[in-house]
């Protein structure tokens, strides 16, 4: 099979693309590392988010190593998704629409029951700006002061997955990750008061370390139908970590910004992100070509998550339950091919990892509970092993209550699943 141009400049091109787009203004991604990614590709997306039950041998699974055992064929996976993202509160209203490059990963089996599959996806968003004003008064003079906050980037996961089968049906798995990229914040105290001196305060903040994940898998058969159970492991990450800032006061005059005072800062710290554990475990009953079914649950360890020492107290360890269903009527059809298509739905819960009062005043805390319900198709396109995935995703996080922020958000994709046979030498009679 020969590579098309398309496909190679797609596979060049796509890290340049990833670190090069802001895809969130959630003012919520001002806390820890930004707004988490969702890792799955894009038949997990539209299962609900679950993957750790799921064997396919045709289709890529991050979310659980050990599937890679799976594979039969070659897969190439590339997708683009988009969002339109609702925010509310008490007092205004703001919509917000965005569109990327979402992964890329390439997967093959290298003997029977082994198979490694490698790419590249977001991690985490940061892309807020906040702003908090404040009066002081000692009873005679007033003074008015601004605090604006900043931030911007992300974090970037490159991944290469390794999954064998031991024995029959238990199969492991291992993921090698390098997480990258750069996080800024930026926070501004300021007034238009006389000789009030103004003071910025930046972090840039860059990672560039290696983290590994676990799994396992074990499917037995009942008559026709195919029972699996999953676990993942991923511990607990300290992962190398720089922050390049400065803290500088000026005066603005004219519109112009004059700098008065700068000091440099330049700190680099071996544990300067640690990473939380995270563990999951799920269970999967299907019928080869017919209809699968999936629910699962996993926690993760927010609480743990510190960027230079600095744990947040708004970060609080998080449950995700996720239930998702596909069905195909009939494969075998080529009379009727809405019949060949494969029907994709799935819901998920999040408790949340954030747990805050009016984006950080002291009051009584608020879980920023996610619920959302995902559809989706697989529409296998004729004569060729090329599945088109197309899915969207519904779904809401925060309130409107205690001064906070509501969410709602639509997510759509687009992704292609390329499968061939690659590397078999041809036999000649």
């Amino acid at each position: 099979m020969k590579i098309s141009k398309s496909l190679l400049v797609a596979f060049l091109c796509f890290p340049l693309v990833a670190l090069a787009q802001q895809n969130t203004i959630s003012p919520y991604s001002s806390f820890g590392i930004g707004e988490f990614q969702s890792q799955g590709f894009a038949l997990n997306n539209d299962l609900g988010g679950l993957g750790i039950a799921l064997r396919s041998n045709n289709q890529l699974n991050l979310l659980n190593p050990a599937s890679s055992s799976a594979l039969t064929l070659t897969s190439f996976e590339v997708g683009v998704r988009g969002s339109a993202l609702f925010l509310k509160d008490a007092n205004f209203e703001q919509e917000a629409f965005s569109s990327t490059m979402a992964y890329l990963s390439l997967g093959f089996p290298i003997a029977k029951g082994v198979g490694v599959s490698g790419g590249l996806l977001p991690y985490s968003f940061k892309g807020y700006q906040l702003s908090q004003n404040s009066i002081w008064s000692d009873g005679v003079d007033t003074l008015e002061t601004t605090i604006d906050y900043i931030g911007s980037g992300g974090l970037n996961r490159a991944f290469l997955n390794f999954g064998a089968e031991l024995a029959d049906g238990l199969s492991v798995g291992v993921t090698g990750n390098v997480i990258f990229g750069t996080l800024t914040q930026q926070r501004d105290l300021r007034s238009d008061a006389l000789n009030f001196i103004n003071r910025r305060d930046e972090n840039l903040y860059t990672v560039k370390d290696f983290s590994f994940d676990f799994g396992v898998q074990y499917q037995t058969n009942i008559k026709d139908k195919q029972l699996i159970f999953g676990a993942t492991y991923t511990p607990q990450a300290s992962l190398d970590a720089s922050n390049n800032g400065a803290i500088y006061t000026y005066n603005i005059v004219n519109n112009f910004e004059y700098i008065r005072d700068t000091v440099s800062v330049d700190d680099r710290n071996s544990n300067g992100l640690i990473l939380p554990a995270a563990f999951g475990a799920g269970l999967s009953l299907g019928k080869e070509n017919k209809w699968f079914v999936s629910g699962e649950y996993e926690f993760k360890e927010w609480s743990q998550l510190s960027l230079f020492e600095s744990p947040n107290a708004n970060l609080q360890n998080a449950s995700q339950f996720k239930v998702g269903a596909w069905i195909i009527p009939n494969d075998k059809d080529v009379h009727k091919y809405w019949k060949s298509i494969q029907y994709r739905m799935g819901v998920n819960y999040n408790t949340g990892y954030l747990a805050i009062s009016e984006l950080g005043q002291n009051a009584t805390q608020t879980n920023l509970n996610d619920l959302s319900l995902s559809l989706g198709f697989g529409l296998p396109l004729k004569r060729s092993n090329t599945i088109a995935n197309i899915g969207v995703q519904f779904g809401k996080r925060g309130t409107i209550e205690s001064n906070l922020v509501e969410e709602k958000y639509i997510k759509f994709h687009l992704a292609f699943t390329f499968n061939d046979k690659w590397f078999t030498k041809r036999k000649i009679d």
